[in-house]
């Protein structure tokens, strides 16, 4: 800083003397040319001059008259001649009678010459060449000259005024260079000129590459700084929040408040347009700095998707986990499709229902895979809050091949329908259920396979109507995961209640089917069940009269079955 300061210094007090200089060769050729022009003029048009060169002897005539004009005039000669150039008189008298050397071309034209040229003593001299005249005609020229160093031009007194002046200059820089430099030092803390540029660009590129808004106001609620991110996430262009005040800007009032308030923030979520920001403020006078604010904006539009989304899949889990423990409570299969409906429409549809096929019902195997053509469904299932122009339980259907339900039984997958008023092959195969669904708020459907071990049972739709949102992928695979849960239950129940029957039948095949023929006794028999369809059965063949009894146990059969296939024990026990 000092170096830069003394070479201005020293450059401006060079380029003050050098226009003084020229401006005192200037003045001094103009004062030499009027000097040299005025003595010239007066000799040449002194009375009597033409008379003289007439005479006999000019020279001892004029040459005291031109010493004493010269002297008195301040010019270096004062020459007269004749027409020829032949010096008449000279300040050097050893010069008279010699040809002058000047120009006198012009004056014997009846004009006056007024040259630069060098003289005797190698300096530069300015001459006047005024010709003499007598009644028209030239009879002699006189020359008059001065040499630029005997002219004293006013400005020779002020260059050691402007010298000084700029040695003072430069030493009331120095002080100050050096005040200046220790202050830096201290508030820099000593970190050179190279530290402090690397450290500005790295801020410099921190500040507008962080994914935050930085917005700093001083005292007075004007922006000093904002970044880039600020005025993207303010909707504001680029360079139209510094210097400006806050309450200026047209912001959101809120965002106005917080800017200007000059209290502590931290992470208050504020609406700006389609954005939601996460504001932090804090005062930067809180340790002695100086009054304003520096404030971050942070884009908290995502995080609250994010948030919403785990919270939606939170939700889910919890469903799946509430289907875990409450389907499949019993071994009844449209006990299991109830409970299947009743958790479906607790967060995830507004109706939901079960169709299973006749086979499932009876405990029979239904055919692998997918069907090739529409089964005869039951209704075994369904519920819902309001009235409903759906199938009731009990009720025995067939899907039309072009409805969705009947997609997913031969398809074998499940079927998403966002908009329902927009599925023309359903609506076009069965206009007048079509018309009756859609006009009671029906808008989206999900229908799901119940599918387990690779049987096809049934299928399970879920129904959204009103003002809740259509169903998406995520809700389809969600419905799908509910719907092989319940599979899974449904087939086990399905295979209980194919055991029980054959249970049921072979217990029945054990049964005697009469009483053999006794000799001693006359018997008679009466046949009495377990409460439950498969237990213990037992005959008793008791004498008459009461006092003495006899007990005969023909046969006790206990057959009990599990929810297994092929799964069943007898035992045989007589006393």
């Amino acid at each position: 800083m000092f170096v830069l300061q003394f070479l201005i210094v020293v450059l401006l007090v060079a380029a003050a003397v050098a226009a003084l200089v020229l401006k005192a060769r200037s003045d001094r050729v103009q004062a030499a040319r009027a000097r040299s022009l005025a003595a010239a003029e007066s000799f040449a048009h002194a009375p009597g001059l033409p008379a003289v060169l007439r005479g006999p002897d000019p020279t001892a005539v004029l040459q005291p008259l031109t010493e004493d004009g010269r002297r008195k005039a301040g010019v270096d000669f004062i020459v007269v001649m004749n027409p020829d150039g032949i010096r008449r008189t000279s300040p050097v008298p050893a010069w008279i009678g010699r040809r002058f050397a000047g120009t006198i071309g012009p004056s014997l034209a009846g004009q006056v010459t007024i040259e630069s040229l060098r003289g005797p003593n190698g300096g530069h001299e300015v001459q006047a060449v005024v010709p003499v005249t007598d009644g028209g005609r030239v009879v002699g020229v006189v020359a008059a000259g001065l040499s630029l160093d005997r002219v004293n031009s006013a400005i020779d007194s002020q260059l050691p005024v402007l010298i000084g002046a700029g040695l003072g200059a430069l030493t009331v820089a120095t002080v100050g260079t050096a005040l200046v430099g220790r202050r830096l030092r201290r508030q820099t803390h000593g970190l050179g000129p190279a530290e402090m540029t690397r450290m500005y660009e790295h801020h410099d590129a921190v500040l507008h590459a962080v994914r935050e808004g930085v917005v700093v106001t001083d005292g007075a609620g004007a922006v000093l700084l904002a970044n880039v991110e600020a005025h993207r996430l303010l909707d504001v262009p680029a360079g139209a929040l510094e210097g400006r005040p806050v309450a200026e800007l047209g912001l959101d009032a809120r965002v106005t408040e917080l800017l200007t308030a000059g209290r502590t923030v931290t992470d208050e979520v504020l609406p700006v347009g389609d954005r939601l920001l996460a504001v932090n403020a804090r005062p930067t006078d809180a340790r002695g700095g100086p009054a304003g604010l520096v404030a971050t904006l942070r884009d908290a539009t995502e995080l609250r998707e994010l948030a919403d989304r785990a919270e939606l899949a939170r939700g889910r889990l919890r469903m799946l986990y509430e289907a875990t423990v409450a389907v499949g409570t019993t071994l009844d299969v449209a006990r299991t499709a109830q409970e299947l409906t009743d958790v479906a429409t607790r967060r995830f549809s507004d109706y939901a229902t079960v169709d299973l096929a006749g086979a499932v019902l009876s405990g029979d195997e239904p055919p692998p895979g997918s069907y090739t053509e529409v089964p005869e469904l039951h209704r075994v299932a369904l519920s819902g809050a309001y009235g409903h122009p759906l199938y009731r339980v009990g009720e025995v259907y067939r899907y039309r091949p072009d409805t969705l339900m009947a997609r997913t039984l031969i398809g074998g997958g499940p079927v998403l329908v966002p908009d329902m008023s927009l599925a023309v092959d359903w609506m076009a195969g069965d206009p007048e259920h079509t018309r009756l669904v859609l006009s009671d708020g029906f808008h989206s459907l999900v229908s799901a396979p119940l599918k387990a071990c690779g049987v096809l049972m049934g299928v399970a739709n879920f129904w959204r109507m009103g003002t809740n949102p259509a169903f998406d992928e995520e809700d389809l695979s969600l419905a799908e995961e509910l719907a092989a849960r319940a599979a899974l239950c449904i087939d086990n129940a399905r295979r209980f209640t194919r055991e029980h029957t054959m249970a049921v039948a072979l217990q029945h095949s054990l049964l005697p089917g009469g009483l053999p023929e006794q000799q001693a006794v006359e018997t008679a028999h009466r046949y009495l069940p377990a409460e439950t369809e498969a237990g213990g059965d037992w005959y008793d063949v008791i004498r008459p009269g009461w006092k003495s009894t006899t007990l005969l146990t023909a046969r006790s059969v206990h057959v009990s079955s599990m929810p297994s296939p092929a799964c069943g024990r007898s035992s045989e026990t007589a006393g």
